[in-house]
């Protein structure tokens, strides 16, 4: 099949490989289409990149499960591990809270706004 990253496989962008839901160009097979993932407001786009990176990461993953000594995946891995976390940080700093963790408490502001059938 393949050997590693640098021989046998071509990397897609993470946005294209979000919107694909692939990210490895010669795996890649369109069953049904290619997804345009958009967003309406500052806050919803930031939460896209944050998909997109944590989507990344976890096909690097996958594919490290296979080939565990694969340096430049291990390197991608981190790599967009990283900027998941970058992205979080900054829309955690705007926004709140983004993921529960069971070490600290909260006041669950988030039921007190209107859900998404409730907005005007």
């Amino acid at each position: 099949m393949y050997d590693n990253l640098s021989t046998n496989n071509k990397l897609v962008s993470v946005s294209e490989g979000f919107n694909r839901g692939n990210m490895f160009d010669n795996l890649f097979s369109p069953y049904k289409y290619i997804a345009n993932v958009s967003s309406n407001n500052p806050k919803e786009e930031l939460l896209i990149e944050i998909m997109k990176y944590c989507f990344a990461a976890h096909e690097m993953n996958l594919y490290l499960d296979l080939y565990p000594d694969d340096l430049q995946a291990i390197g991608l891995y981190n790599q967009y591990k990283e900027e998941e976390n970058r992205l979080q940080k900054e829309y955690e700093s705007r926004y709140g809270k983004i993921t529960l963790d069971i070490n600290e408490s909260y006041n669950w502001d988030w039921v007190k706004s209107p859900w998404p059938w409730e907005r005007i």
